[in-house]
């Protein structure tokens, strides 16, 4: 069912990002804030995308404005010691598996430096290692996303 609904979230974000009026956009994906999607938000005046640096399961440093280059991207911010990250998390593995050839989901985790090798296990875990691990143990990017909390999804275009 996760997969089903994440699936209809995606497939809407592609068909909407290639209309001109980005308001009508935001009014075509408002109808699948239901169910399961109800606490969707759509947000038309959306913060830019983070800079901050990022380390990746190696400890090299990247961003997200790297990662994405080129491709529709879903960057979830989670960490460790949130449940609804870990309930969500299968599903995003999931999506990465069926549409991997179209989008590109960014795991970022928030946890801090001591729980950093726990988050990989976790990550790899619960999404059957589909998902490449990322952090920013300074939290800089939940902060430059304005998340009330977490998990929090964004979407990104080309």
């Amino acid at each position: 069912m996760m997969v089903m609904l994440a699936a209809a979230f995606i497939y809407a974000n592609l068909a909407a990002c290639s209309k001109q009026d980005s308001s009508q956009s935001a009014a075509d994906l408002t109808r699948f804030a239901h169910g399961g999607m109800a606490r969707l938000a759509i947000m038309t005046d959306a913060p830019a995308m983070s800079g901050q640096k990022l380390r990746d399961a190696a400890g090299a440093e990247t961003d997200l404005a790297t990662l994405t280059r080129g491709q529709v991207s879903v960057v979830n911010l989670w960490a460790t010691f949130c449940a609804p990250c870990k309930t969500e998390m299968p599903t995003l593995g999931a999506l990465q598996r069926r549409f991997g050839d179209r989008i590109r989901v960014i795991a970022v985790s928030a946890d801090d430096e001591a729980k950093v090798e726990e988050a990989k296990a976790e990550l790899a875990e619960l999404t059957g290692s589909a998902l490449p691990f990322y952090v920013d143990t300074s939290r800089a990017v939940i902060f430059d996303a304005r998340a009330p909390g977490l998990p929090l999804t964004l979407i990104y275009n080309r």
